[in-house]
């Protein structure tokens, strides 16, 4: 062998011998480990059964009013074809209806059968600017889907409102009084 390798493997027995002394110095070989064994999950809480009343309406209370009552389109529609522009002077006046609510006016665009035209329309209608919504209502034991723009208060607004639908959509529309 040459004297490079010699000097290599002297240095490399050197290093070993070294590492076998100092290493047991560094690491505690000889040390008792114990694991713990103790839970770190918490205790069940306590949890105690509580009987809720089964809900429904409250005893002495009014009953809400159905769909139908509370959005009156069909007699609202009625009194627009008779004369749109009869209002009375006192809720002009006044700009509040008998009850006291604001007095509003809608449009209804369209009144379909077929519910996916409807939403298509009202769809449309909302997509150019509208506030547009569909009811179901049924008119001679069918079901109808009718769509309005509105509620404004503003009376001319929604005349204008009217006037671009008819003129965009080629429909004939009526305004009404959005009574709530």
């Amino acid at each position: 062998m040459n004297e490079g390798m010699k000097q290599r493997l002297v240095g490399a027995l050197v290093l070993l011998a070294l590492a076998s002394l100092i290493l047991p110095f560094l690491f505690d070989f000889d040390g008792a480990y114990t694991v713990d064994t103790r839970s770190t999950i918490p205790p069940a809480p306590a949890i105690e059964s509580v009987e809720i009343n089964q809900a429904g309406p409250l005893k002495g209370a009014t009953p809400a009013p159905s769909h139908e009552q509370m959005f009156r389109f069909d007699k609202s529609r009625e009194e627009a074809q008779r004369s749109a522009d009869d209002a009375s002077s006192q809720a002009q006046a006044s700009g509040l209806n008998a009850e006291g609510i604001p007095s509003a006016w809608i449009v209804q665009v369209a009144s379909f059968g077929d519910v996916d035209k409807a939403q298509t329309l009202t769809q449309q209608l909302m997509d150019d600017g509208y506030k547009a919504y569909s009811r179901r209502v049924l008119v001679g034991g069918e079901t109808n889907y009718r769509i309005y723009v509105g509620p404004k208060v503003a009376k001319q607004s929604m005349l204008e409102a009217k006037r671009a639908i008819e003129q965009k959509y080629k429909l004939k529309t009526l305004l009404l009084v959005f009574e709530p």
